[in-house]
């Protein structure tokens, strides 16, 4: 006789919501379905399937690449949008020589990058940086609306469209487009040009200037300089912080491309928009001669700078010292570096300033000195419960005597 097993109801919920977890945690664990094959197959497998297709484009050493593939690729909205939206392929920008082409082929510079095609190969849409998971579906979204996807909106602005409104969807389809030829700041100027000085004031505009991060010369960089006021409400300390990090990078590139009218233009602008404007122009010199690979001026610029300006601006200190640390040859340079280290470690005594100290030291030749500023900074890590590493093969290499 055949034993008959009775199924309940409860029982048949419980094994219905325990198949679910299981999909759950498995589409979890898995995310993104990259496929492990070549790109050509890739567009194969998109046409056989009549799905668009999702290309990540990533590079060693990039910290919003490690930041997606843990923290949003993995997570169950994520995979379960693109899974069904896309056929997915990665590709690392250094390891492979696929890699080196394709990046070649759609023009990208930045990482990470992603960039949407339709089932047929035919770009839709290019975007990149780090992203919290609703706005990375979103942005595949973006793919399929003519009015927010990067290359339906070159095509119209290539054929002469050029309402304030495209244009100022253009833009922000154009502020995660990394390509060395982009057209962002020529179409964000030219938005710019159709408002009124009432409506470059409103808040959206202020948001839409804000967000822009253009050269010295453009119109949104120039707009944001002369009004930081304006700006003050909606992103507060923030904004003391852009524009400091506008004039040091900045003068940083006039040394670099030895550019002295570039200098000049940059020391008008402190002139014209800063109150402090002494304190800036001497960080402006200070990033110039860094740009020139000057570093005895660089070094003996922040040595003025720490004993009339700097406050307790022991980061310009640090900065400097490791810049020293890494490139110096000069004597006299080094010697300064240990001056400023000094100096950075009676403002703000932590580990890394102690550790920095010490390597100048070192290559200045004072030994004791040296070991006694490495054996503090590794105290002070273990305390802090930092990683010691570092320090500690530091003393050995003193101890050694090498």
């Amino acid at each position: 006789m055949f034993k008959v097993h009775r199924i309940t109801f409860s029982g048949i919920c419980a094994a219905v919501l325990f198949f679910c977890f299981l999909q759950v945690k498995a589409q979890g664990k898995t995310g993104i379905a990259f496929l492990p094959s070549s790109w050509e197959n890739t567009l194969k497998t998109a046409r056989q399937e009549k799905k668009a297709v999702f290309l990540y484009v990533s590079a060693p050493g990039c910290r919003y690449c490690r930041q997606m593939e843990k923290e949003i690729f993995p997570t169950e909205e994520v995979a379960r949008f693109y899974n069904a939206t896309f056929v997915s392929y990665k590709i690392n920008f250094e390891d492979q020589a696929e890699g080196e082409a394709l990046a070649k082929k759609y023009g990208i510079t930045g990482f990470p990058t992603y960039v949407y095609l339709d089932k047929d190969g035919e770009l839709l849409h290019q975007s990149g940086g780090g992203k919290s998971a609703a706005d990375f579906i979103a942005d595949a979204q973006n793919a399929f609306d003519p009015d927010k996807a990067l290359f339906s909106l070159k095509r119209r602005y290539d054929t002469g469209e050029r309402s304030a409104a495209f244009l100022f969807h253009y833009s922000n389809a154009l502020a995660q487009f990394h390509q060395t030829d982009s057209p962002e700041e020529t179409v964000v100027a030219q938005y710019l040009a159709t408002q009124t000085p009432a409506q470059l004031a409103s808040e959206e505009n202020l948001h839409f200037i804000f967000s822009r991060y253009l050269g010295f010369r453009s119109s949104a960089t120039q707009y944001f300089l002369r009004h930081q006021g304006q700006f003050l409400p909606l992103f507060k300390e923030e904004v003391k912080h852009k524009a400091q990090r506008i004039i040091t990078q900045t003068a940083q590139m006039a040394g670099t491309e030895n550019d002295l009218v570039l200098l000049q233009e940059v020391q008008q602008a402190v002139a014209s928009n800063f109150r402090d404007a002494e304190r800036l122009n001497a960080l402006a010199m200070i990033y110039f001669y860094a740009g020139r690979k000057d570093w005895r001026r660089y070094a003996q610029e922040t040595l003025a700078y720490s004993k009339t300006l700097a406050g307790d601006d022991w980061r310009t200190l640090y900065e400097t010292g490791m810049y020293l640390n890494a490139f110096a040859k000069d004597k006299e340079a080094m010697e300064i570096g240990t001056q400023l280290m000094k100096r950075a470690v009676a403002l703000h005594r932590n580990p890394e300033n102690l550790y920095l100290y010490a390597r100048l030291q070192h290559k200045a030749g004072r030994e004791a000195k040296a070991t006694k500023a490495a054996k503090e900074a590794l105290d002070l890590a273990k305390s802090t419960g930092e990683d010691t590493s570092d320090i500690s093969a530091f003393l050995t290499e003193l101890k050694s005597g090498s």
